[in-house]
């Protein structure tokens, strides 16, 4: 029989027979022991079953003696039952530390205690580093493992221990390992709040803010898209030649229309000399 914590299981050895083997299991109370001794309870979730193993916290229900014996099934055949020696007394179950975590949350001082099942009460002492003189003690049921126990002070250090009474038995657990945990600054809190969310927003927007340049490169490109220079261009002082050039033709047009015009006249005056006289 292991019993830890007010959960039994018993187990057995198995047969190393051929074919297939199931067990079943029976219990007697001390009652029945005593003046029904023929009398055995079947334990229905450990009948005919294939397992070397059966839970039996349910039948164990008083701090009395309890006797288990179990039976083998190969084929058609049964064994002789086995019985358990000696008889099983839940006052001997064994009561492991409790497992105790300290957290703070908004400046709330909680213990998380790890359940053991409704027999249990929980004991959680805890105190203030430094001041282990003026230590406080809050019992929670084993329903509520998330316990509050004060309101914590910034940077304060907390400590707390923890035993487990159980009730069935009347008898307490050795105490948890000291646990601690410090509370931080409401200001610091901020403060890294404050930088993390600048962070996450500058890593939210420089990714947008690149994709729009790059998306304005492109559609620049594809309107007004670049195209080489002649190399008569890129000489130097093409500028001015290309002025004086433009002068030039300008001149030149205006002396053209100047002589055309002369000509003209002069053809018109050869004209009228040369009329007869009427």
């Amino acid at each position: 029989m292991v019993s830890i914590n007010l959960k039994h299981t018993l187990y057995w050895d198995p047969v190393m027979v051929p074919g297939n083997v199931t067990y079943s299991v029976q219990t007697q109370g001390e009652f029945e022991s005593r003046f029904v001794s023929h009398y055995w309870h079947e334990i229905k979730n450990c009948w005919n079953i294939s397992a070397r193993k059966c839970d039996v916290t349910q039948e164990v229900s008083t701090s009395v003696m309890y006797k288990f014996r179990v039976q083998t099934l190969v084929g058609d055949r049964l064994s002789a039952w086995a019985e358990l020696d000696p008889p099983f007394n839940r006052r001997s179950t064994l009561l492991t530390l409790p497992k105790v975590e300290l957290q703070v949350s908004e400046l709330n001082l909680v213990a998380q205690i790890k359940d053991y099942g409704a027999d249990f009460t929980f004991f959680i002492f805890y105190w203030k580093k430094g001041g282990e003189d003026d230590v406080n003690c809050i019992t929670t049921s084993s329903y509520d493992v998330s316990t509050y126990l004060e309101k914590a002070e910034e940077g304060k250090e907390y400590c707390a221990e923890v035993i487990a009474y159980a009730r069935p038995i009347n008898r307490n657990s050795s105490r948890s390992d000291t646990v601690c945990v410090q509370v931080q600054g409401a200001k610091q809190s901020v403060v890294f709040i404050t930088l993390l969310s600048i962070f996450g927003v500058v890593l939210v927007f420089v990714p947008i803010v690149l994709g729009v340049w790059k998306f304005a490169y492109v559609l620049r490109y594809y309107c007004c898209p670049d195209e080489d220079i002649p190399e008569m261009l890129k000489e130097p002082n093409m500028g001015q030649r290309m002025l004086r050039n433009s002068h030039s033709s300008e001149d030149s047009e205006e002396i053209n229309n100047v002589e055309l015009h002369e000509h003209r006249l002069l053809e018109n005056s050869s004209f009228i000399v040369k009329m007869p006289k009427l």
